[in-house]
């Protein structure tokens, strides 16, 4: 019995379903703002990705949100806290939130001056970004929040906690996607 010749499709199915997953990827998680992004991270010793993370999850890359509660940019800053933050900067004038470059470089600042404040605990500095430092201090003060707990689960307000979860599924997320990328800004 004579055998029948194989046909090889394993190559070009396998690129086909690697194109489709990486189109649903990039639909879901794209990287607008790349080398801002990096440049910004990396100026405040900041991990790229969970930097991307933040701003996917508060403004979904768009530079012109505003949410109800007046946070501006694609970093979702209150303009009290870019107040604040440029005091510290010694900058005078109000900020231009809107500009994803001056949004980015206040934001990342208030990130590294939170990871700082927490001690290096991601999982509080993301917290506090979200719900404010008065209150994660207030959550370690009542022992609601242990200072060494890396936990997600056990931040008490449910829209923090979920903010803290998807920024760090995001951050892995556009580590596994963009990774490889080359977006090294010349400086």
């Amino acid at each position: 019995m004579a055998r029948r010749p194989r046909r090889s499709i394993g190559v070009p199915a396998l690129l086909l379903i690697g194109g489709f997953a990486w189109f649903l990827y990039a639909y879901w998680a794209p990287f607008p703002y790349r080398a801002l992004v990096w440049q910004s991270a990396r100026h405040m010793q900041l991990d790229p990705f969970l930097v991307a993370g933040v701003v996917r999850v508060e403004s979904r890359f768009q530079p012109q949100v505003i949410s109800r509660r007046g946070a501006v940019g694609l970093m979702q800053i209150m303009p009290s806290t870019a107040a604040w933050i440029q005091r510290q900067l010694g900058e005078p004038g109000a900020p231009d939130l809107d500009n994803p470059a001056v949004n980015l470089r206040l934001g990342t600042w208030y990130l590294r001056y939170l990871n700082q404040r927490f001690h290096g605990n991601w999982v509080l500095t993301l917290a506090a970004y979200n719900g404010g430092p008065q209150t994660v201090e207030r959550w370690l003060g009542q022992g609601t929040l242990k200072s060494v707990d890396t936990n997600r689960d056990t931040i008490p307000y449910p829209e923090t906690r979920h903010f803290v979860q998807r920024v760090f599924l995001f951050r892995q997320l556009y580590r596994w996607m963009y990774g490889w990328w080359p977006i090294r800004p010349h400086w």
